[in-house]
């Protein structure tokens, strides 16, 4: 087999053309030289799957392919942007450290109160199966839960501790899904809005979403099946020209976005998956569904040891 017909073998979740395998098989080529103009030339991980050659010990060789070719179709196939954005998303997740924040870091009650994960097994739509759920009628007071989170606690690693939970929500939640799988490679969103009673965004709340928007649309490309936005009061109209208004959401995104102004979601998910609240026919409540025995990746252990190492190994340099 020629190396194009390798590379399209490989791709389980859409039929490549020879001309895209050609550009996809050209990033491949390109991964020794991506890795090497790193921050941190070790670092080679994406979504808890190796980005190495294939020859190396935990690649995954179609699952990898199956992921640059996300960074490749996010750019349009064009391989210059494309190699640029796997650079900036290996120095991102070098720096940031969003495995450790999935599965490491431990969060206040009152921020995992605001989300939960779900893995249906039966839903009518295509990547449907898992989802994110961001309830923001559980913040109380947005005000005080931004300045309570809104800051840096842990000054070893970056990112506010609200940022932190949030990108571990969704690092959690692409343990999830089946890369090869077109039917299931990618998540859903759901943002409830249930009494939620808010005039105008608060400051710290705005700082905060405009810096989710930017890192997932840098670094986490072609992930995103559908976002819900479901009890919307018609006050919240607000947030949606917000979206607009920050330039941070490409056109090809905010196609994805569907604003309810109720909560029933079983044309989507499917009745028998959901809680009332959400047109469903289970009696229990979605933290009942929450996935919370959620299996790293081998390779996301093997980066997660190498972490404690070093942060063993740097505790016991300070104290000699």
């Amino acid at each position: 087999m020629s190396e194009i017909e390798v590379v399209k073998a490989s791709i389980k979740s859409t039929n490549l053309s020879d001309a895209e395998a050609e550009k996809l098989s050209s990033v491949i080529e390109s991964i020794p030289e991506i890795l090497k103009g790193l921050d941190n030339p070790e670092y080679d991980e994406i979504y808890g799957y190796r980005i190495n050659e294939t020859d190396k010990e935990h690649v995954n060789e179609s699952i990898r392919n199956e992921i640059l070719l996300k960074f490749l179709i996010a750019d349009g196939y064009d391989i210059d942007l494309c190699k640029e954005r796997l650079s900036n998303t290996l120095n991102w997740r070098s720096s940031f450290q969003p495995l450790s924040a999935a599965f490491e870091e431990k969060f206040d009650a009152e921020l995992n109160a605001l989300g939960v994960i779900t893995n249906f097994q039966n839903v009518s739509q295509d990547n449907l199966y898992s989802a994110t759920w961001n309830l923001y009628g559980n913040l109380k007071d947005p005000k005080k839960i931004f300045k309570k989170f809104g800051d840096n606690q842990n000054k070893e690693l970056p990112g506010s501790q609200f940022l932190r939970w949030r990108v571990g929500l969704m690092e959690r939640s692409l343990q999830l899904v089946d890369f090869s799988d077109s039917k299931h490679n990618k998540i859903a969103q759901i943002h409830d809005y249930k009494n939620v009673s808010m005039f105008r965004i608060d400051p710290d709340m705005k700082v905060a979403t405009k810096q989710i928007i930017e890192i997932f649309g840098a670094n986490y490309p072609e992930l995103l099946s559908t976002k819900f936005f479901v009890n919307v009061p018609q006050i919240m109209g607000w947030v949606f020209t917000f979206f607009k208004a920050i330039h941070v959401i490409d056109a090809a995104t905010l196609k994805k976005f569907q604003v309810l102004s109720h909560g029933d979601l079983s044309s989507w998910f499917g009745s028998n998956n959901l809680p009332k609240e959400y047109g469903g026919q289970l009696s229990k409540d979605l933290f009942a569904l929450d996935v919370t025995n959620i299996k790293m990746t081998e390779y996301a252990e093997v980066i997660l040891k190498k972490i404690v190492d070093e942060e063993i190994a740097q505790n016991n340099l300070e104290v000699e």
